[in-house]
C-alpha cells in the first residue's frame, strides 16, 4: 500500500506543480472542516466565514444564496426582498462548475483525490498536510472510472428515479388524505348539527309537555277561583238588597219589619258560613320543580359524542387501517364490540326512563359505573355480570401476562410557576384520554395536554397521595387529612366536585364498577362512591406504613396492595382472600408515600422499585416478576408512580424529588 501511495503522489506531481508556499498554507482546519461535502449551491455568508453550508434560498435583489440560518438574518434586515426556495430552483443562478472543483480549504487548488478512509474530496495540499497516513487514497479520475465500470452511476440514477416516484405517490396520497380529512370533518359537522337538532327537538317536546301540564293546572285553578268570585258577587248583591229593604220598612209595619229581619238574619248566617269556608281555603299558587336528572346528565358530559382518529399503516403507496386512537368528548355509550373497531354511539333522549341516560358502559378493559346510584355498591364476591376478562388458566399466556417492552423515551417538565421541587406521587388517565398527575410536594393536581404540557392545575389543602379514575371525566384523589377529593375535567379545566371525609388516613385509592378501595397504612377498605363503608378487605398490623398502594384488575377478580416496609406485593381475590405474596426488591417508598402500582386496561401489573430505579411487570396472580420493563439505564431515578396510557401506547413514570416525568413509547 505504501508503493501505491507513492505512485499516486507521483501522478499528482506530474499533473500539478507543488508550490512550496501552498504547502505552507494554513493548517488550522480539521480534516472534515470545509471540504467534506460538495454542494451545487453554497451559502454566501457561511462561505465568507470559511464554513461549508448548503444554500436553501436565493435572493434576487441581493443576488446571493443563503442557508436556513442565514436567511433569517437576511429576512430581518430586508423584509421586502423576494426569497426563492428550492421549489423555484430553476430561477436560481447557474452553478459555477469551476468554483465547485476548488478545494474549500485551499481556494487556489483543485480537488483531485478522494480519501476513502475519511470519505472526503481533497487536493494535493490536503494530502501533504492531513492525509499522508491515510491508506485508502484514489484519484478522482480513477474513482470515476470504477463507478462507471461497476454501473454505480446507472444504479444511483435508477434509485433516485424510484425514490422520486415514491415521493410523488406519497405526496399524492397525503394530499388525498387531507381532502378525505376535510370531507370527513364536514360530514361530522353535519352529523353534529343533526344530533343537536334531535336534542333540541327532544327538549322542545319536553318543554311543550311541561307547559301543557302547567296550562291545565292554571285553567283548573282559575276556574275554581272564578267560581268563588262569582259567589261573592252574588252574595254581596243579595245582602245589600235585604239590608236596604230592612231599613225602609223599619218603622212602618211591625210584622213586615220582623219578616225582613228574619230574611236578613238567615242570609247573614248563610254568608257567615260562606265566608268561613273561603277563609279556610289555601291560597292557590304554581311552582316549578326541575327534573334534576337532565342537569345531572348534562353536567357529566364534556361533548356530544366521541371523535375517533384512525392511524393507518402504510403499504406501498396505500394504507390500511391498523390502530384506532380515540380523542373523545365523553361518550354516551361505547360499543362493547372489538375495541379495534369502535364506532361513535348516538345520543337519544328517552322520556320513558330518563335515569338510563346517565349510565355508561365502556369498551373492553373499562368498567361500568352508574354515578346516579352512589349509595349502591356491587358485591365483589358474587358479582359476575360485569366480568370483562375471563378467569386465568395456569400455564396459559393471557393478555394480562403479555410482556410490555419499551423503546425510546423523552422527559417532560412538570413544574409550573410558583412550584417547589415536584414529587409526582401518582399518574392517571381518564377513559377519554386526559392525563392527570398529583404533585405531593406542591399540593396540587395537574392536567396535561397531548404534548405532556401542564395546561391546568387544582390546588388542594394538603398533600395528595394517590388518584384513580371514576368515569370519563371524574377523578378521586386521596389527601393526607383523611379526605377524598373528587375533581372533574371539564373543557380543559379541573373543577372541584365534592369531598368525602373519612374516619381514617387515606393513602392508596382504586375504583372498579362502583367499588371504591382505600388504604390507610394498615388496612384496605371497601366503600361505596358516596362514602359508605362496606367492610374491611385486608389488614396488616405488623407496621404503621404497611398497606399503602392498591389497584384492581379490569374484571375485579384481583385486588393488589403493597406492603411498603416489607417490600411485598399482596394479591387478593374478590372477597379479600390472599392469593399470593411476592417480594419485590426496592418496593419501599419514602415516608407515607404510596409505592407506585398500576394495572393496565389489559390487566398487566406494573410495580415501581423505588430504591432499585426499576419498573417491574408482575403476572396476574402476583406470583412472579415477568420482566424489568424500565431500569436505571433508562434514566429513571427513584420512581414512585407509573401509568400506562392506552391512548398513546406509552408508559409514564413519575419520580421522587424530580420536576420531570419520563415517557416511554411501548413497542
Amino acid at each position: 500500500m505504501t508503493g501505491y501511495r507513492l505512485t499516486l503522489v507521483t501522478k499528482i506531481l506530474t499533473i500539478e506543480n507543488i508550490n512550496s508556499g501552498k504547502m505552507a498554507s494554513n493548517m488550522e482546519g480539521s480534516i472534515h472542516r470545509g471540504c467534506d461535502f460538495i454542494f451545487d449551491f453554497n451559502c454566501f455568508t457561511c462561505h465568507e466565514t470559511n464554513r461549508n453550508t448548503e444554500a436553501e434560498f436565493y435572493c434576487k435583489e441581493c443576488s446571493k444564496l443563503y442557508c436556513n440560518k442565514c436567511v433569517e438574518h437576511h429576512n430581518y434586515l430586508y423584509k421586502k426582498h423576494a426569497i426563492l426556495g428550492k421549489e423555484n430552483i430553476s430561477l436560481w443562478p447557474e452553478t459555477d462548475v469551476v468554483e465547485q472543483e476548488k478545494c474549500k480549504e485551499h481556494r487556489k487548488e483543485k480537488l483531485t483525490i478522494f480519501c476513502e478512509e475519511h470519505n472526503v474530496l481533497i487536493c494535493h495540499v490536503c494530502l501533504f498536510h492531513n492525509h499522508q497516513k491515510c491508506s485508502h487514497l484514489v484519484l478522482i479520475s480513477d474513482k470515476l472510472k470504477q463507478l462507471h465500470q461497476k454501473g454505480d452511476f446507472n444504479q444511483l440514477s435508477a434509485t433516485i428515479y424510484t425514490q422520486h416516484q415514491k415521493l410523488i405517490h406519497e405526496k399524492d396520497d397525503l394530499e388525498e388524505n387531507i381532502k378525505s380529512l376535510e370531507k370527513s370533518y364536514k360530514k361530522i359537522l353535519e352529523e353534529i348539527n343533526v344530533l343537536r337538532k334531535t336534542i333540541n327537538d327532544s327538549l322542545d317536546q319536553l318543554e311543550k309537555y311541561t307547559k301543557k301540564e302547567m296550562d291545565t293546572f292554571l285553567v283548573t285553578m282559575r276556574t275554581s277561583i272564578q267560581t268563588d268570585i262569582e259567589n261573592c258577587t252574588q252574595s254581596i248583591k243579595n245582602i245589600t238588597c235585604l239590608h236596604e229593604d230592612l231599613l225602609k220598612i223599619k218603622d212602618k209595619s211591625e210584622a213586615l219589619s220582623f219578616i225582613k229581619y228574619r230574611k236578613c238574619l238567615d242570609q247573614s248566617l248563610k254568608l257567615e258560613s260562606v265566608l268561613q269556608e273561603m277563609t279556610t281555603k289555601t291560597e292557590m299558587t304554581l311552582t316549578f320543580k326541575p327534573d334534576t336528572t337532565i342537569q345531572q346528565t348534562l353536567s357529566t358530559l364534556s361533548g356530544l359524542g366521541q371523535i375517533l382518529s384512525t392511524a393507518r399503516q402504510s403499504q406501498p403507496f396505500k394504507r390500511t387501517t391498523q390502530n384506532t386512537d380515540s380523542r373523545q368528548n365523553k361518550p354516551k355509550d361505547t360499543s362493547q364490540s372489538d375495541p379495534g373497531h369502535q364506532t361513535t354511539s348516538g345520543f337519544k333522549v328517552n322520556k320513558s326512563n330518563p335515569e338510563s341516560s346517565t349510565s355508561r358502559s365502556y369498551s373492553p378493559g373499562n368498567q361500568t359505573s352508574d354515578l346516579t346510584k352512589l349509595g349502591q355498591v356491587s358485591d365483589p364476591v358474587s358479582s359476575s355480570s360485569h366480568k370483562l376478562v375471563q378467569g386465568h388458566q395456569p400455564g396459559a399466556v393471557s393478555k394480562s401476562d403479555q410482556i410490555i417492552k419499551v423503546k425510546s423515551s423523552k422527559k417532560y417538565r412538570m413544574n409550573i410557576k410558583g412550584d417547589y421541587t415536584c414529587f409526582i406521587s401518582s399518574i392517571c388517565e381518564t377513559a377519554s384520554g386526559e392525563l392527570l398527575l398529583t404533585d405531593l410536594n406542591n399540593h396540587n393536581v395537574k392536567l396535561l395536554d397531548q404534548t405532556y404540557k401542564v395546561v391546568a392545575h387544582c390546588v388542594l389543602p394538603r398533600s395528595p397521595w394517590s388518584m384513580c379514575s371514576i368515569d370519563s371525566s371524574l377523578m378521586a384523589v386521596t389527601v393526607e387529612n383523611n379526605e377524598v377529593h373528587f375533581i372533574r375535567v371539564t373543557n380543559g379545566q379541573l373543577i372541584k366536585d365534592r369531598i368525602l371525609k373519612l374516619q381514617h388516613h387515606c393513602n392508596g385509592i382504586a375504583h372498579q364498577n362502583g367499588n371504591l378501595y382505600i388504604t390507610d397504612g394498615r388496612a384496605l377498605y371497601l366503600y361505596t362512591l358516596d362514602g359508605s363503608l362496606v367492610r374491611e378487605m385486608y389488614k396488616d398490623t405488623s407496621g404503621y406504613n404497611e398497606v399503602t398502594s392498591c389497584a384492581v384488575s379490569p374484571d375485579g377478580d384481583r385486588i393488589y396492595v403493597t406492603n411498603n416496609n416489607s417490600n411485598q406485593l399482596v394479591t387478593l381475590s374478590r372477597d379479600g382472600t390472599v392469593i399470593s405474596t411476592l417480594t419485590v426488591r426496592g418496593l419501599n417508598s419514602p415516608g407515607e408515600a404510596c409505592a407506585g402500582l398500576h394495572v393496565t386496561d389489559s390487566g398487566q401489573v406494573l410495580v415501581c422499585g423505588y430504591s432499585t430505579d426499576t419498573i417491574y411487570q408482575v403476572d396476574r396472580d402476583g406470583r412472579q416478576i415477568l420482566a424489568e420493563v424500565v431500569t436505571k439505564n433508562d434514566v429513571v431515578t427513584r420512581p414512585i408512580s407509573v401509568c400506562y396510557s392506552k391512548h398513546t401506547g406509552s408508559i409514564l413514570v413519575g419520580m421522587w424529588d424530580n420536576k420531570d416525568i419520563r415517557v416511554f413509547k411501548a413497542q
